[in-house]
């Protein structure tokens, strides 16, 4: 078994995402193992390549102790033309040189390709349209379609203007025990900042990731259940209690960590490579039902981060 818990850690964890794109704006975002330095290179069809310092348009906010989310939010002087392809590449500036992203995300971009290219459509005539990424469900993985129908050769005019999501892009409340195991992993692993839970008799996150319950009996917590009033106020001492709306919470995550780190494994396949997929500690008795293996929920989750780099995504 590789020892992926000791690796170095790759510059960037997942990313970039093109998350809103405008004639005169363009706003991206990555999340790193460090604070980075960028320059945005765009290339329209038919034009001169430009290069764009980005230190005045990128916002870090620090995640954990290895993790740094970069907001790049980048006004254009030169408004992008329309309905064309326009290749980019999101550069690291390093003391040796520059580094694209076929160096250090080839898994953004399609076989023989040497950049991702995005196409900002003057109609809004096509689009993609989805819920949220839902690593376990028995389906094919949508993306995986989305994927294929970009590597076809298209028009400019042909691709999708957007991908809407009416929905949070990932389920916090519906998550698989393996899933859930592999947060905890990467939170570890980053050292994703840990919280204080004011009237739980846990004191602290960390003390949540280590209690019985939280792995297939968090919906025990949840107000307005008969069965569960007896745990519920033992383990939140009589004191306002948190409201969990969904039906299928026995997994539901708490914590900010966790939130961030599914959104990491869901959008990346790189933070795969940080975690065992067989922790040594993993057990599984009456009282601590823990999994025991998480390829499947590694084999679903990462196999379609290509998407969201090459069109504008869209939340309801």
């Amino acid at each position: 078994m590789p020892d992926n818990l000791h690796t170095p850690l790759p510059a960037v964890l997942a990313g970039p995402l093109l998350r809103r794109l405008e004639p005169g704006r363009l706003v991206l975002w990555l999340v790193t193992s460090r604070e980075l330095s960028l320059q945005l290179w765009l290339h329209p069809d038919g034009e001169e390549p430009r290069t764009l310092a980005l230190d005045a348009h990128c916002q870090q906010l620090p995640l954990g102790r290895h993790a740094v989310l970069h907001l790049l939010d980048v006004p254009l002087e030169r408004a992008l033309p329309q309905d064309v392809r326009i290749a980019y590449d999101l550069q690291i500036i390093a003391a040796d040189g520059t580094r694209g992203m076929a160096d250090w995300a080839a898994h953004l971009l399609h076989d023989g390709a040497e950049h991702a290219d995005f196409v900002l459509r003057a109609r809004l005539d096509q689009l993609l349209h989805g819920s949220c990424r839902k690593p376990h469900h028995a389906a094919d993985d949508g993306l995986l379609c989305a994927d294929r129908l970009l590597a076809e050769p298209h028009d400019a005019t042909q691709r999708p203007a957007l991908l809407l999501m009416s929905g949070d892009q990932v389920y916090v409340d519906d998550v698989a025990g393996p899933m859930l195991c592999a947060i905890h992993q990467l939170i570890a692993r980053l050292g994703l900042f840990d919280e204080q839970l004011e009237g739980a008799v846990v004191e602290d996150s960390q003390a949540l990731y280590a209690d019985p319950v939280g792995y297939y009996r968090r919906a025990e917590l949840l107000p307005e259940i008969t069965s569960n009033q007896t745990l519920r106020d033992k383990f939140f001492g009589g004191v306002k209690k948190p409201i969990f709306t969904s039906s299928s919470a026995d997994n539901h995550l708490v914590t900010f960590a966790e939130m961030i780190a599914m959104y990491l494994l869901v959008w990346s396949p790189v933070p795969w490579t940080l975690i065992e997929e067989t922790p040594r500690h993993w057990t599984s008795n009456a009282s601590s039902a823990t999994p025991t293996n998480v390829s499947a929920s590694r084999h679903s989750a990462r196999g379609s981060a290509r998407p969201p780099a090459c069109w504008p995504t869209c939340r309801r």
